[in-house]
């Protein structure tokens, strides 16, 4: 709920905002959205407004876009940690930037996240890779593959494993629920 929160003020600061205030190419004091840096600062500007992204002063981390067949993503450098790093992405759609939120799984059940662990963008295929590890050894957490369709990632596989095991990736599929199949709508398959 906090998430949804967060996420709708920050498409309204982007609505919100008129052209002299947000990302209008060519208003004076304005960002335009035109070239990595001026999109890695606008998505800066959000993802500051949003909070929860804070980016170490030391951190190796560094942010990107990758440019895809349909739009561009920016990747946000947002945490770096003893087991991972994250990126919070966001969408670049002619002149605005949309916050993009994945679906994932945990002990608890699914969750929505604004920030993606261990992030890779093949801008060939258009596939995001993610790997959340929950501990040092490298034998819980959960591993996505995502594919793009021009307005988000849709998810196409989700592994998990809980703590308790201590077996390195790949983990179990908990989306779909078998291998190969093909997700039956009014099955027993959970929706992410």
């Amino acid at each position: 709920m906090r998430l949804a929160l967060m996420i709708a003020g920050a498409a309204m600061l982007v609505a919100s905002c008129g052209p002299e205030e947000a990302f209008a190419p060519n208003a004076v004091g304005a960002v335009s959205l035109e070239g990595d840096g001026a999109l890695i600062t606008a998505a800066q500007k959000v993802s500051d407004t949003i909070g929860g992204c804070e980016k170490p002063a030391d951190a190796l981390l560094e942010s990107k876009v990758v440019g895809l067949e349909s739009g561009s993503i920016v990747m946000l450098g947002c945490s770096q940690g003893a087991y991972a790093v994250t990126h919070r992405l966001f969408a670049v759609a002619g002149e605005t930037l949309q916050l993009v939120t994945l679906p994932d799984y945990d002990a608890s059940g699914w969750f929505a996240t604004d920030q993606a662990s261990m992030a890779e963008i093949d801008a060939g295929t258009g596939v995001l890779t993610t790997l959340r590890k929950n501990a040092g050894h490298g034998g819980c957490g959960s591993e996505g593959r995502y594919q793009w369709d021009g307005v988000h990632f849709v998810l196409q596989e989700l592994r998990w494993q809980d703590c308790t095991s201590t077996t390195p990736p790949p983990f179990p599929i908990v989306w779909p629920l078998q291998q190969n199949a093909v997700v039956d709508p009014d099955g027993a398959t959970p929706a992410p």
